[in-house]
Parts: structure tokens; sequence; C-alpha cells
């Protein structure tokens, strides 16, 4: 065996030799360690399962033009490329609320329901797992529970919409559309009479309002001259962070839009809140450890300098004593973190456990990987720093001192 690893056999022996001071310095880190680790991971925790809350309401990602921008109007073409902005996630175009406030006749009699447009890949449809409408024959629509028990409808059940319309001549003229119920949205999704039908069908009963043929409907009407255009759209962000970079985009377009945005900064000035906290109380507790490392080090090394001079006079060369202190503080470190890891699982089952329904089965307290990665490397870098002068000290000790307390 080398003098080296020698060394490093020595000050692991030595240090379960010194079983209660060495069980001393582990508890003291351990409990300066595990406030800091459970504080950290409630506030990762919070945060997290704050913003998993809001994201499971699909509607804190609708980005939608101001009611106040209303002589503005967006073709297809602008609408395409909204839903491109980097951030975002889907974007569709809305008509008239003339068109989509529609009387529907049900089972139970009739009802004003609400109707917006949707199209595949809709948010709100795929994020509750609700079936998508399709525009065939007969088109279908997803109700909400409330508009379904005031119509006495049901999967499957057939709905008519009477639509009428004023010619310009002074005539009154109507016709019935016909829908089928394919899905229904529960109350938590939708607490009001409303639905959502496939765009095209909103399209055509806009058309049909303003007398344009669309014939693969039935609907009498003059060609349609210019191009289609949307009063408004309702645009999605893939999340929290892509609503306020899709809403600058717009806003540097010109386009006014409303956000959930204040939902969402309250969480971030929570989050940063409590960043600012944690980094105080690290700093606190940081300058703690560092100072109690530093004396423990170098009693350790004074305690021991006449085994250090004899391990000198023997042949260990300085760099194996160097090594000597560094080892012992390692295992210390190591031994401090497991325990101190140990105590924060422990404590944030328990914290998890107790919380569960108010939580709504979110972890309350949890630490990221990369979190856990920093706080062990910030440890053992201001372990090794203590560690320093001791080392140092210990790779000078004089030989001929020895031999003369010999």
């Amino acid at each position: 065996m080398s003098k080296s690893h020698l060394a490093f056999f020595l000050a692991w022996r030595d240090w379960l030799y010194e079983r209660t001071l060495s069980l001393c310095a582990v508890l003291a880190l351990a409990s300066m360690l595990t406030p800091i680790l459970v504080l950290d991971g409630v506030a990762n925790g919070v945060i997290l399962a704050m913003r998993a809350k809001l994201l499971q309401d699909p509607a804190v990602l609708i980005i939608t033009p101001t009611s106040s921008d209303v002589e503005r109007s967006y073709t297809a073409s602008d609408i395409a490329q909204f839903a491109k902005l980097p951030g975002a996630r889907f974007a569709i175009g809305r008509i008239r609320a003339m068109a989509t406030d529609v009387t529907l006749q049900g089972e139970k009699g009739s009802q004003v329901v609400h109707l917006e447009p949707c199209a595949p890949g809709e948010p709100v449809l795929s994020h509750y797992g609700l079936k998508e409408p399709e525009d065939g024959t007969v088109p279908e629509i997803v109700l909400s529970e409330r508009a379904a028990e005031r119509l006495g409808v049901h999967l499957g059940s057939e709905l008519v919409a009477p639509l009428g319309r004023r010619t310009q001549d002074g005539r009154f003229e109507s016709m019935p559309l016909k829908l089928t119920v394919c899905d229904i949205m529960p109350a938590k999704i939708a607490d009001r009479s409303m639905g959502f039908v496939p765009l095209a069908l909103l399209e055509a009963i806009q058309d049909y309002h303003d007398e344009l043929a669309v014939p693969e409907r039935g609907m009498s009407g003059r060609p349609r001259q210019a191009e289609r255009l949307y009063g408004s759209f309702r645009l999605y962000a893939k999340d929290l962070d892509g609503v306020e970079s899709v809403s600058r985009e717009l806003k540097a377009r010109g386009i006014e839009v409303s956000t959930k945005a204040r939902e969402i900064a309250a969480i971030r000035s929570l989050a940063s809140s409590l960043k600012h906290v944690l980094l105080i109380l690290s700093l606190a507790v940081g300058t703690g450890f560092l100072a109690h490392t530093l004396s423990s080090a170098q009693a350790s090394v004074s305690r021991k300098l006449r085994m250090l001079g004899l391990l000198r006079l023997l042949g260990f060369s300085r760099l194996a004593l160097i090594s000597y202190p560094l080892v012992q503080i390692f295992l210390t470190t190591a031994s401090g973190l497991a325990l101190a890891f140990l105590v924060y699982g422990l404590v944030s089952v328990s914290i998890d456990c107790f919380f569960a329904e108010q939580s709504g089965g979110f972890a309350l307290c949890h630490l990221g990987f990369s979190d856990t990665l920093l706080i062990v490397a910030c440890v053992l870098l201001l372990s090794a720093a203590a560690c320093v002068r001791s080392a140092i000290k210990a790779s000078c000790v004089d030989p001929s001192a020895v031999i003369r307390e010999v």
C-alpha cells in the first residue's frame, strides 16, 4: 500500500476511533442543513403546486384582443401567423356575437347558448379529454353541463337551431339547423350555457345572417366577394412564460390583448420573494457552517500535531499529510449530508401526507435534481475552503519538534 493510500486509511480509522467527536460534527452539520433543505423543498413544492393548479385551467393561457379594439379585423393568414409565434400553441378566429348566441331547442324547451368555435387541437377539449366536434352532414356540438340540463339532452341527442334573418327587401326567412351532442363539459369547465362547435359551422351561420350563399348547407344568398375577416381571435400559449412572450409580440404589432397576467404575476412575485428569503437564510447558515468546519478542522489538526509529525518522520509526503484532514472533513460532510437528506425525506413525506387533501395531490415539499446537486456542491466547496488552512498546517509540521517532545 502506498503512503498516500495509507494516509487515507489512517484518516478514516482515526475518524472512526473518535466516533463521539465525529458524531457530534455530523449531527451539527445535519442540524444546519435540514432546515434549509425543508424550506427549499417547501418553497419549490408550493410554487410548482400553484403553477400546476393554475395550469389545470386552460383559460389561464388564453390571450384575446381587448374589447376596445373593435374596429380591427383579422384574416385567416393573420391568425395562422399568431399560432406560429414563439410560445404560442393554438389560435382560432372568432366571428361576430350575433352569430355566436344561438337559440337551441331540446327536449325540455329552448335555451340561448353561446357557441365558441373550435378546431382540431382545441386546448380546452384536449386538456379534459373531451371529443372534438366534427362538421359532418349533421354538425356536432360539445355542450356545457348547464346547457344540457336546461335543454334536457344527453350524448347522442339531436338539437335544432332555428336560424332567422331579415333580408334587404324586408322579407323574413328562416331555416332549421340540426346539431348532434357529441360530448358534455362538466360544470368545472364551464358554468354557463355554452358549447363548442366547428369554426366552419359558425362561419356558415354568420354568412347566413349576411345573406351570403353557403351551398353545401343549403343556405341561399349572394356569392362571397371579399376575403373573410374575423372580428377577434382566441389564442392559447404553451405555458405561463409563453403568455408574456406572446402578449409582448402582439403588443409590438399594435394589438392590445387581455390575459391572466395578474394571476401569473402573483406566482412570480411569490417565487421571487421566497428565493430571496432562502438566499438570506442560506448565507446565514453557510457562514455558520464555514465557521464550525473551520474551527473543527483547526482543533483536530492541533490535537494531532505529534502524530502528524511522526507520520512525516516515517516518510509520509506533504501531500499525504494534506489529505489527512481533508479526508476526515469529507467523511463528516458526506455523513452530515446523508443524514440531512434522510431527515428531509421523512419530513417531506410527512408534509405531503398531512396536506394531501388541501394540495389536491400535489407534492408540497419537493427538491429538484438541479437543486440537490447545487446544495451538495456548495456544502462540499465550503468544507474544502474551511479545511485549506488546517491542511496547510498539517503539511508544515516540523518533525524535529516532535523528536524534541519525545
